[in-house]
């Protein structure tokens, strides 16, 4: 196995810009993920690693030798598209062995070895001399990544290849590649724009955004610390809560607008606002960080969301219950705030009923302020 390392990666159709400056650095053996909505770059991206775009700009090597010119016939890569692309006529055998018998260097034994092994691995024993036309989609699935994976490529990339399975199965062989992956330490680049399944597959995360890289790190890295407000709003389920706030200093007290609605900040988060560029502050809470109370906090005596002198930190805001989402052992939901705003929360199951009426609190430490309204507007703390 290799690292990819990109740098200034450039792709043009025309007028078109899909990719640009575009600079990754994939540690051998490490799964990297390419994340982001429909048209962001990350499929332009991928297919240049494989060698099926020529990059009109930039570089791309995998370890220390140049690629960038490369057919993708002499570049030591596996992929698995979206549509698998899989032999109809052929056995799950012989699909998975085509790879192998095609470079005409393994003998058959060796061939047959290397088949089992790895149809061990992905549980394809039991339909190895089944015509793929007679496999369902989740088998058909397996088959499409054990070829991929049976000659052992120094570079392996999957497009979007779980797309069309239900959540059951999608769910399992998600794990199933992230396990294989880590067992045989193999370089993976992963492109989905299902921002759950980039970070529960992910080592890292590669954010992307109208052809332009906006993040990268690791999965709690990107939750926790959103660089800029688009990654604030995609990364995340349910989306992030936002309030679009003017800033406002008077006695020593920083507070955020949002109508009706005051937030008045701890001393911390005051401070964090002192390199804001103007008066238009994004304020953002995750949906998980929102507890319920009946009642306004203490400090609180016109149950407008100020939390009094500042000095505890703590946001709240006045909503009713209006829709409750089961999923399990939780709830999400959905209220309304005093400015007709939707604000969502996470709660145990049970916990409420629709029309209930009283406060989601939330932890200062738990705000992501953000320079602007622009989604490219950059994080303050």
């Amino acid at each position: 196995m290799t690292g990819v390392t990109i740098e200034n990666l450039r792709k043009e159709y025309g007028s078109i810009v899909a990719t640009n400056d575009v600079s990754l650095d994939i540690a051998d053996g490490e799964l990297a993920v390419l994340v982001g909505p429909s048209g962001c770059g990350k499929t332009t991206t991928l297919r240049s690693i494989a060698g099926l775009e020529t990059p009109t700009d930039g570089t791309i090597a995998f370890g220390d030798a140049d690629v960038t010119n490369d057919p993708p016939q002499d570049r030591d890569i596996s992929m698995v598209f979206q549509n698998l692309a899989l032999y109809p006529h052929m056995t799950t055998f012989d699909n998975i062995a085509f790879p192998l018998q095609a470079e005409n260097n393994a003998s058959e034994a060796e061939i047959r070895e290397a088949v089992e092994s790895i149809a061990r691995d992905l549980d394809c024993e039991d339909f190895l001399d089944q015509r793929v036309v007679e496999l369902s989609g989740g088998q058909q699935q397996r088959v499409a990544l054990a070829r991929a994976l049976v000659r052992e490529p120094e570079v392996f990339l999957m497009d979007e290849p779980f797309s069309d399975l239900d959540e059951l199965l999608k769910r399992k062989l998600r794990s199933e590649v992230v396990r294989l992956q880590h067992e045989r330490e193999i370089t993976m680049v992963h492109v989905t724009h299902d921002q759950e399944e980039a970070i529960t597959m992910g080592d890292r995360l590669v954010v992307m955004n109208g052809g332009d890289v906006v993040q990268m790190g690791d999965p709690d890295t990107v939750f926790n610390e959103p660089a800029e407000l688009f990654v604030a709003q995609f990364i995340g389920s349910p989306q992030i809560n936002r309030f679009d706030c003017t800033l406002e200093r008077t006695s020593g007290e920083t507070t955020l607008r949002n109508g009706d609605l005051d937030f008045s900040l701890s001393d911390d988060l005051a401070a964090s606002l002192d390199g804001a560029g103007g008066e238009e502050i994004a304020l953002c809470v995750r949906p998980q960080h929102f507890s319920w109370a009946e009642r306004a906090p203490e400090n609180e005596s016109d149950g407008n969301g100020s939390d009094g002198d500042g000095s505890n930190g703590e946001l709240s805001v006045p909503v009713t219950v209006e829709v409750i989402e089961k999923i399990g052992t939780e709830d999400v939901v959905r209220c309304r705030g005093p400015n007709g705003s939707e604000v969502l929360a996470v709660v145990a199951s049970g916990t409420l009923d629709e029309g209930a009426e009283g406060y989601l609190r939330a932890e200062g430490a738990n705000a992501h302020l953000f320079d602007g309204y622009d989604e490219h507007a950059e994080r303050l703390n």
